[in-house]
């Protein structure tokens, strides 16, 4: 049977609490509603110890779905803990606007900060852009907010202040 230290659920709770408000930030910035109101959490022990944050954050042009998944060494537990972050972006836009130019502008502002797939939306779906990033994350950076910005921003047309 595998056992859990406790330091080690103190040091998983603790930076789920700061990411749960760097979400509630992002939520409230662009009037994202998070489904449920808190992550759903996950512990896993084999084969190695990692925890799994995953939330559901929507609104009125789509749904965004945050993964986080935060690895513990076996031996020292490091105060600079890194998230490795996927975000899906299920959003719906103007069908008359230039959505291959909102694309290449979202991968000119990303590029080699992430990993941008995007997804092919199923026929029919007019107006309608499925995109996937993946990065690594320290919490307290404010980069998460940045890019949740940047391709709300750019998708729906509504650019927020810095």
């Amino acid at each position: 049977m595998y056992a859990v230290q406790p330091d080690v659920l103190q040091y998983v709770s603790d930076c789920a609490h700061r990411f749960q408000g760097e979400i509630e930030q992002v939520a409230a910035n662009h009037g994202l509603t998070i489904e449920g109101g808190l992550p759903a959490l996950e512990l896993q022990v084999t084969p190695q110890f990692q925890a799994l944050l995953e939330y559901t954050l929507w609104g009125e042009a789509g749904v965004v779905a945050v993964h986080g998944k935060l690895r513990l060494p076996s031996e020292v537990l490091s105060s600079k803990e890194s998230l490795s972050i996927m975000m899906k972006f299920s959003l719906s836009h103007d069908p008359n606007l230039d959505i291959e130019g909102k694309k290449q502008r979202i991968e000119e502002i990303l590029y080699g900060e992430v990993d941008l797939f995007w997804n092919i939306p199923p026929a029919g779906h007019v107006g309608h852009v499925e995109l996937t990033i993946r990065f690594s994350y320290q919490p307290g950076t404010g980069r998460l907010g940045e890019y949740v910005r940047s391709v709300l921003g750019i998708v729906t047309g509504k650019m927020l202040a810095a």
